[in-house]
C-alpha cells in the first residue's frame, strides 16, 4: 500500500500520467489496469478512470497488486525460434527484451514469456507465476539463445543439467582494452549488493556464490578485445562483473562499464547496449537424451559496431 500527495506541479495531470511520474518502474499498461481494477483511491474515494485529473493537495492511496493477482497475458510478439520439439523451444532473444515479467509493474508485458506463451499456449509451471517455462535467463540488454520448457518434466531435466554444469553456454563479448593472456579463467565469488537493486559485486562474505568464467580471445580490434566466453556457473551478471573486476569491462555496459568509453562507442560506432551475445548452447534433449548444439549468429547491429571500429 502506497500513499501520495499531489503538489502544485502535478495539479491537473491525468491520473495515469501522475502515477507514471510517481512510479517510473511501473508500465503505463500496468497503471491503467490498476486504476480500472479499483486499486487507486483519491481522498478515500475509489476512481476507475485513467483520464481523471488529480488536483493539488489531494491524497492518493494505492493498493499495488502482484503479478499473480493480475495474471500474465500471452502477446503476439514475433520471436526467432532456433529449435522446437514437444518438450522445449529455444529462442534467439533480441536485446531490449526482458526474459520474464517482474512483480509490481516493472515489466508485465512485452517480455519473452509473454511472447512464448502466445506461441506455445501452455508452458511448464515450475518457474512460478512470473516465469513459466523459464529454465535460465538473459539480461534485458543481452541477446541470444534461451531455452524455454513446455512441460514440467522437461523443466526438471534441464534444470538438473544446468545444476550439474552439463549445459555448455558460450557468449561473445567486446571488452575494453587488450585482454591478456589470450586464454584464461576468472574465478571469483559473487554477491548481490544490499540496497542496490540487481547489482552484483565480487565478495568473500558469507552468502557469496562461487562463479567461474573461461575466456578465449577471438581477435583484437583497435583498443578493444573480441572474446569468446564460456560460463561454468550461471550467476546474475557474472560475465559483466568478472571482466569489469579485471579492468576489461564489457563495452556498452551501463552498470559495470566505463561510462565515458560507452559514450564514445555510441557516438563512433552506434553501440547502444552492452556488447554481449549468447551465441552457443550444447545440452541433452529431454525427449531422447541426445546432445544438441545450437548457434545464434551475432546480430547485425553488433556486426555493424565492429565494422565501424575498423
Amino acid at each position: 500500500m502506497r500513499h501520495y500527495k499531489v503538489t502544485s506541479a502535478e495539479d491537473g495531470m491525468r491520473l495515469d500520467q501522475y502515477m507514471a511520474k510517481m512510479e517510473p518502474m511501473m508500465t503505463r499498461a500496468f497503471i491503467q489496469k490498476m486504476i480500472k481494477g479499483g486499486s487507486i483511491f483519491i481522498n478515500h474515494k475509489k476512481t476507475l478512470k485513467p483520464a481523471c485529473k488529480v488536483r493539488e493537495d489531494e491524497e492518493l492511496l494505492v493498493v499495488v497488486p502482484s503479478i499473480k493477482e493480475i495474471g500474465i497475458v500471452a502477446e503476439n510478439i514475433p520471436i526467432h525460434i532456433i529449435y522446437e520439439d514437444k518438450d522445449i523451444v529455444v529462442v534467439n532473444k533480441p536485446p531490449n527484451m526482458v526474459s520474464h515479467p517482474t512483480d509490481y509493474g516493472a515489466h508485465v508485458s512485452g517480455t519473452l514469456v509473454n511472447a512464448v506463451m502466445y506461441h506455445c499456449k501452455n508452458l511448464s509451471g515450475i518457474g512460478g507465476e512470473r516465469r513459466p517455462g523459464i529454465v535460465h535467463r538473459l539480461d534485458k540488454d543481452t541477446s541470444g539463445l534461451m531455452i524455454v520448457a513446455k512441460n514440467d518434466a522437461a523443466h526438471h531435466n534441464l534444470s538438473k543439467q544446468i545444476e550439474e554444469r552439463k549445459v555448455v553456454k558460450k557468449y561473445v563479448a567486446l571488452l575494453k582494452g587488450h585482454l591478456k593472456p589470450e586464454e584464461g579463467s576468472i574465478e571469483a565469488p559473487l554477491l548481490k549488493t544490499e540496497g542496490k537493486k540487481n547489482e552484483v559485486k565480487i565478495s568473500n562474505r558469507k552468502g557469496a556464490k562461487y562463479a567461474l568464467t573461461h575466456y578465449k580471445v577471438k581477435k583484437y580490434i583497435k583498443d578493444y578485445t573480441l572474446v569468446e566466453v564460456q560460463i561454468i556457473t550461471g550467476r546474475t551478471h557474472q560475465i559483466r562483473v568478472h571482466f569489469a573486476s579485471i579492468g576489461h569491462p564489457v563495452c556498452g555496459d551501463k552498470v559495470y562499464g566505463d561510462h565515458e568509453l560507452n559514450e564514445k562507442l555510441r557516438d563512433k560506432s552506434g553501440l547502444s547496449r552492452q556488447f554481449l551475445h549468447a551465441e552457443y548452447l550444447k545440452f541433452r534433449l529431454p525427449k531422447n537424451n541426445e546432445f544438441i548444439e545450437l548457434k545464434a549468429p551475432m546480430p547485425n547491429e553488433l556486426k555493424i559496431v565492429l565494422k565501424n571500429l575498423i
